[in-house]
């Protein structure tokens, strides 16, 4: 009888085409589905295709994604994630594994998600930290960026913090908070919706980040979320962002 199991992944993004298997015909990019599934063919010796919580594009990194996929098999847990941490790359690792009943469904499940963005403000950047951040070296105004993600809160429209909008058929989502702090030399946005548009994230840090370097004004961003004025979304480095926790309903 198939168990169905779950994973928690933490992965470095920087070498990989993002979390999702891409489908093109003449050219195969490596993703982190793509290494898992590999090495859950080899543990399981069969085809196993996982479902996820959400796909995170190329670059961008992940303390807690979410999978699940079912299989017969008696192997115990602990010996499922040791297996599996032996033979993935570095840069990939399995932080739990758990079974869950069989309606769970990685996606489907989440209740929200949390993702971080983290700009340093160092007047330098160390050389090893260029994969893992956005480097702002100019003040942010911490201040008017908070007001203004105050606004962003609740149910909204997201269209113009999104790319490909025509695939979904409600840009709608639930944002129940955005935080932003400031510790030794850091800035974490941590943004928590029900669910995310492509590029919402990254193109709501940008925003923000023109907020803070006074690039848009208090009124210009009011309008701009209004749909008074237009405004040409360009999302943040991919870099600094990171799927930092998603909340179940086991």
């Amino acid at each position: 009888m198939d168990k169905n199991i779950f994973l928690e992944i933490e992965y470095d993004g920087t070498n990989y085409f993002g979390f999702q298997i891409q489908n093109k015909k003449q050219k195969k990019e490596e993703t982190i589905q793509g290494a898992l599934e590999k090495t859950l063919e080899k543990l399981f010796n069969e085809k196993i295709r996982v479902v996820y919580t959400g796909r995170t594009d190329r670059g961008v990194h992940a303390y807690a994604q979410g999978v699940n996929f079912k299989v017969d098999t008696c192997v115990p847990l602990k010996t499922i994630q040791k297996v599996l941490n032996d033979f993935l790359p570095t840069d990939i690792q399995i932080k739990k594994v758990k079974n869950v009943s069989a309606d769970f469904h990685s996606r489907f499940s989440a209740i929200s998600k949390t993702y971080r963005y983290i700009i340093s403000s160092k007047k330098e950047l160390p050389v090893f930290n260029r994969n893992f951040c956005w480097h702002i070296a100019e003040p942010l105004d911490l201040d008017k960026m908070k007001t203004v993600s105050k606004k962003l809160g609740g149910n909204n429209d997201f269209s113009i913090f999104a790319t490909e909008v025509k695939r979904y058929k409600t840009c709608v989502r639930q944002v129940k908070g955005i935080i932003i702090r400031k510790t030794a030399g850091n800035i974490y946005i941590d943004i928590e919706a029900d669910g995310f548009l492509r590029s919402m994230v990254r193109n709501i840090v940008l925003f923000l980040v023109q907020i803070g370097l006074q690039k848009i004004s208090l009124k210009q961003a009011n309008d701009i979320l209004e749909r008074k004025i237009p405004y040409s979304k360009k999302p943040a480095p991919a870099a600094g962002l990171y799927l930092l926790k998603v909340n179940y309903r086991w």
